[in-house]
């Protein structure tokens, strides 16, 4: 009996062995799992700017062997974020447990020419989809669930005066339900094309032209209070961001240079391009080389430098973490 009893003691130990062993080497995968490569650097222009992003704060790339990355949008429910594949014609998603999946393909079976993949998403007040397809000039709400997406959509706009947009690029809403997007120009003028332009779809689709006088609109987004909108000119040549003032219909008037890129445009990838606003009113705007942090007033507080054409950034629900849509990557920096 007592051989016995020192017999099962000795499994019981071995067995508590492997089970701590089988744990620590789950901890070590998971570990792995959420260890990423870590390039570039942030530059600090001002104090300020450790309050925004810690000193400690690392950019990390969690995707790689992408076409052209673009157009970030998190799902707070779910915890996830989709972005769009211009080059490679689809929609992924990304959670820290699934790492990268592709969310949708967003090739037309029916649709015979090459043309480009979707750029920006946008989600609704009812918690739609809306997809700028770059390559077709046109926005879309897909009509499935969210959480069960399907190749099957509304068309929203896709012409303006009789003329169809050129790529519609970037969007976003305003809170009574409009939305602002972006149409950049064609790649050869002419009476049968549009310029570029900059507009406002009401939700029954009717589009009216804000203006046509930024050479080429981007990136667009609204300060905290909505009496602020901020656009990106996406031009190397003339790399900056336009502000101006919104009434409480929506209405949008003196617009100004708000801040210029042009000096680094020549040395660094990129010009100015998707930008975000958080709840304190600080703009997070792709340009030249990285992603500016700016204040309200304009004053450049720092660059998240990581050597990259980026194209749109988005914060999470919480802002605690910015996603960064980079070309062939996907990057964030946990703030």
């Amino acid at each position: 009996m007592e051989i016995l009893k020192k017999s099962l003691v000795i499994m019981l130990m071995s067995a508590l062995a492997v089970a701590c062993s089988s744990k620590k080497e789950t901890q070590g995968q998971k570990e792995e799992k959420a260890s990423f490569r870590t390039v570039g650097t942030i530059e600090r222009l001002d104090p300020i700017l450790d309050e925004i992003i810690s000193p400690t704060a690392k950019i990390e790339v969690l995707a790689e062997g992408l076409g052209w990355s673009e157009g970030p949008v998190w799902l707070k429910e779910q915890k996830k974020l989709l972005f769009t594949d211009v080059g490679h014609k689809k929609i992924y998603s990304w959670t820290e447990e699934d790492s990268i999946q592709v969310y949708m393909d967003m090739v037309d079976p029916k649709d015979s020419t090459d043309r480009l993949g979707p750029s920006a998403l946008l989600i609704d007040k009812n918690q739609n989809l809306i997809i700028l397809r770059y390559g077709h000039g046109e926005a879309v709400k897909m009509n499935a669930s969210i959480t069960a997406p399907a190749f099957d959509f509304h068309t929203i706009a896709r012409s303006f005066d009789g003329k169809p947009f050129n790529h519609t690029n970037d969007a976003t809403f305003h809170s009574n339900g409009d939305m602002y997007m972006s149409d950049p120009p064609p790649p050869e003028m002419s009476d049968e094309r549009l310029g570029p332009g900059f507009y406002r779809i009401n939700p029954e689709g009717e589009v009216n032209l804000i203006t046509d006088t930024i050479p080429s609109p981007n990136g667009i987004a609204f300060s905290p209070d909505e009496r602020t909108v901020y656009i990106a000119n996406a031009d190397y040549q003339h790399a900056f961001w336009v502000i101006a003032d919104v009434d409480e219909e929506g209405n949008i008037s003196n617009g100004r240079k708000f801040f210029d890129a042009t000096g680094r445009a020549p040395k660094e990838k990129g010009h100015p391009d998707g930008l975000k606003v958080n709840r304190n009113g600080i703009i997070f705007a792709t340009g030249p080389g990285g992603v500016y942090i700016l204040t309200p007033e304009g004053k450049h507080l720092g660059t998240i430098l990581n050597d990259e054409f980026n194209t749109n950034c988005v914060l999470d629900d919480k802002e605690e973490v910015l996603y960064i849509t980079s070309g062939p990557y996907l990057m964030r920096v946990i703030l």
